[in-house]
């Protein structure tokens, strides 16, 4: 899998991409690259780890998450390339998402059930908020951390997004938003839900949820047949989810809208 992110840093004078390929299961090659115009950089001490998850950009640095291996590297941005700067061991907490917040790092941990906290001036994890579930995505909104709890503790389908006070660390309300929520959006004073969950025979169903400024929740599932991926994003000021090898817009209703596929992959 490819997660891209791209930072528009006011000290450079070009744009960068940021590429994490999260390497085979149990292989330790996970790996980072830059891209800068037309140039393709491998960062030199490849491999980090085993599974690399996911990237987040605040400020001048670059925190990337290792999942099978548990840590969360911390690298400072600079004008000629990427510097180590912290290094955090999670003790085997399998963690997946995470966002900045008022001087801390909030992160999701599958293997642990819970949201860890860091400090960013200590680098000392603070706090442990546990979960219902396997929490995977992590946004903030109107003062509260929402998180996607994508399964059960049983590791079958989870249904709800539950919401932290990131003021007193604990769990202040939960939606039930249909099955296998995962990818999480604010747009527009709303809450997006990208949704996957499978039957016994792992085969795939998608759908999307909308959690409504008015605490309302809408459901909409696109059955067997959709060809979805899970990412949910915002193009032009409009919804837009990964379907048929690219993106589609969602209508008002989150039907999706194959007429607007952006990209054929």
């Amino acid at each position: 899998n490819l997660y891209l992110l791209i930072l528009l840093a006011f000290t450079w004078s070009t744009e960068n991409i940021f590429v994490a390929c999260e390497g085979n299961f149990y292989e330790g090659n996970g790996s980072l690259w830059t891209i800068t115009e037309d140039d393709i950089y491998e960062y030199q001490e490849n491999p980090l780890g085993d599974i690399v998850q996911s990237l987040y950009v605040f400020e001048n640095q670059l925190f990337v998450i290792v999942n099978g291996s548990s840590n969360i590297q911390v690298f400072n941005i600079e004008n000629d390339g990427l510097t180590p700067a912290h290094y955090i061991d999670t003790q085997y907490s399998g963690p997946r998402e995470m966002l900045v917040h008022n001087g801390y790092l909030y992160f999701t941990n599958w293997f642990s059930a819970d949201v860890k906290k860091i400090n960013l001036t200590t680098w000392i994890i603070e706090a442990t908020i546990s979960t219902p579930g396997l929490p995977e995505d992590i946004v903030y909104h109107n003062g509260l951390l929402y998180v996607s709890i994508t399964m059960n503790p049983d590791w079958t389908d989870g249904n709800i997004v539950i919401t932290i006070d990131p003021n007193t660390d604990t769990q202040i309300d939960s939606y039930e938003v249909g099955a296998g929520p995962g990818n999480l959006l604010v747009h527009e004073g709303e809450v997006y839900v990208s949704r996957t969950y499978y039957d016994p025979n792992w085969n795939a169903f998608y759908g999307t949820t909308k959690i409504k400024s008015d605490g309302t929740v809408t459901i909409v599932n696109y059955g067997s047949g959709a060809v979805c991926g899970g990412g949910i994003y915002t193009y032009k000021n409009e919804v837009f989810r990964m379907y048929d090898g690219g993106i589609a817009q969602l209508n008002n209703e989150l039907e999706i809208m194959p007429e607007t596929r952006l990209g054929d992959y």
